[in-house]
């Protein structure tokens, strides 16, 4: 070997890098933007508002599928209950798609969805949510009930559905109880004391000669009566001043329609 040869590959040997062990690999640390608080960061407060003005503005009156599909995204986004604090807007939205569904009928559909979330509990940001906003949900199941004014057998029959299953224990949301984005469900007794102190019991005496002639209506309405006077002598009484027993004797006599 020549000697050349000899010193090129003493310096190859010089540069070759030790081969490094299994424990002694080098540790890398990778960066990212994620921090501490992103855990605790809150799911963005729902826009109402700008559904809200968008649903009144007569210049977006002919944008009837947009419109709808607004109604499909705050149903879609409350599938798990409305947050008590946001009472005020949901009834707002109620009282524009009354309107909307007399003027066209394509709006009955996703108002129906809208109103079914009502059956689920409504969720509490704050553990003080529940006495803070105890009127405003009570002033909320009075407006709720006068909604059976309209004149559509479906909404009604939603309506009365959906004021059964919010105060049936087995009526659960499918999400795990602390997995509300950080908000609690209220306490189904909550809810039901809340409608026992509203004007539902008389909404629904009044309402029985309304539908005198459906007897599925009356059926559910006399559900609801029999529960609330059960948990509340109040009710009873309210409902005795608005002519109840009348009321609920009217068509007894009459032949049963389903044989």
């Amino acid at each position: 070997m020549s000697l050349l040869a000899v010193q090129q590959q003493s310096i190859v040997k010089s540069i070759i890098l030790p081969k490094i062990t299994q424990n002694r690999l080098p540790i890398v640390h990778i960066l990212t933007s994620r921090t501490d608080n992103d855990d605790e960061r809150k799911v963005e407060p729902f826009q109402f508002e700008k559904i809200i003005k968008f649903l009144q503005d007569p210049l977006s009156s002919h944008l009837i599928d947009r419109r709808v599909r607004l109604c499909s995204k705050i149903c879609q986004h409350h599938k798990n209950g409305y947050i008590l604090k946001d009472l005020h807007y949901l009834m707002k939205i109620f009282n524009i798609l009354v309107d909307l569904c007399q003027q066209q009928p394509l709006f009955i559909d996703p108002f129906i969805e809208i109103l079914k979330n009502c059956s689920k509990a409504f969720l509490l940001d704050k553990s003080t949510d529940a006495e803070i906003y105890s009127s405003a949900l009570v002033s909320f199941y009075s407006d709720f009930g006068y909604l059976l004014r309209i004149p559509n057998k479906r909404i009604q029959q939603c309506i009365l559905e959906t004021l059964y299953k919010s105060i049936q224990t087995t009526n659960k949301s499918p999400r795990i109880d602390d997995d509300y984005d950080g908000l609690r469900p209220a306490a189904r007794i909550y809810l039901l004391r809340t409608q026992c102190s509203s004007d539902l019991c008389e909404t629904l005496v009044k309402a029985l000669s309304m539908v005198q002639n459906d007897l599925s209506l009356r059926i559910q309405i006399i559900k609801l009566l029999q529960i609330y006077s059960s948990k509340s002598f109040n009710c009873v009484v309210r409902m005795l001043t608005h002519d109840c027993v009348n009321r609920l004797i009217t068509k007894m006599n009459d032949p049963d329609p389903s044989g």
